[in-house]
């Protein structure tokens, strides 16, 4: 058991790219891709012919035709901008799941590429590294009653952070970055949520607790004024660029 640092901040004043001017080249830094999910709808039939039978049928167990729709959007989309990156034809590649049912592609010559991918509300996001890689966005839901997960989730100190102001803003600012980090390590959602550390600045916590041996970085933003982010990353992670794509 050793002792890793994490290192969280809060990014403001983004811009987020057009997708043309993206080079598709990874070089050791992260993009971050945001997908509107209501203005790629008349694309719907586009995305359907890229996937397959497995995701069809994923697909057509959604009892809400917006989950359906959303996810047809959201895998024709990672079929085509990972497509981009390997210079690979969208409907060829191929995914598995390892640890924690984490996502992984499964094609030989992916050249090192790592991504996740979170939904929220109308929007997607998807993140490509070199390495591991977790994000998370989560639509700030004022009707959600976020106090009865605050105990088991929360230590004492991200409590009282959430209690003070703004608290819906706060506290799906630090879900996320939970989010984030136990997606990247490929740990899961589980009791140890609480001991890891979400509030902004320089932490220290137990391997075992993250289920890392590495040190963290996690990045918060905005997708727009109802969603925000969080992306989990190595500390020795060139520049992340931030992207829009419609389709």
């Amino acid at each position: 058991m050793s002792t890793i640092k994490i290192s969280i901040h809060y990014l403001n004043d983004l811009i987020w790219h057009a997708a043309l001017k993206c080079d598709f080249v990874i070089n050791n830094n992260v993009d971050l891709w945001r997908i509107n999910i209501s203005s790629n709808l008349s694309m719907l039939n586009d995305f359907l012919a890229l996937i397959n039978p497995g995701e069809l049928a994923r697909a057509n167990r959604y009892y809400h035709i917006k989950d359906r729709n959303r996810f047809i959007i959201s895998r024709g989309a990672l079929r085509i901008i990972l497509g981009k990156y390997l210079n690979h034809h969208p409907v060829a590649l191929e995914f598995e799941t390892g640890i924690n049912k984490k996502p992984h592609i499964k094609n030989p010559n992916n050249s090192g590429i790592y991504y996740n991918i979170s939904h929220a509300g109308d929007w997607i996001l998807l993140g490509i590294s070199n390495a591991n890689i977790g994000v998370d966005t989560e639509q700030i839901n004022y009707d959600y009653n976020y106090k009865d997960v605050l105990q088991d989730n929360f230590s004492r100190e991200e409590i009282n952070y959430i209690n003070q102001t703004l608290s819906f803003e706060r506290f799906f600012t630090l879900w996320t970055r939970k989010e984030a980090l136990t997606k990247a390590t490929g740990k899961g959602l589980d009791s140890d949520l609480k001991l890891m550390p979400c509030l902004e600045g320089t932490h220290f916590a137990q391997s075992d607790t993250i289920s890392s041996t590495h040190d963290w970085v996690i990045n918060t933003f905005k997708l727009n004024e109802y969603n925000l982010g969080s992306i989990a990353i190595n500390p020795g992670t060139g520049t992340t660029r931030f992207w829009d794509i419609s389709f």
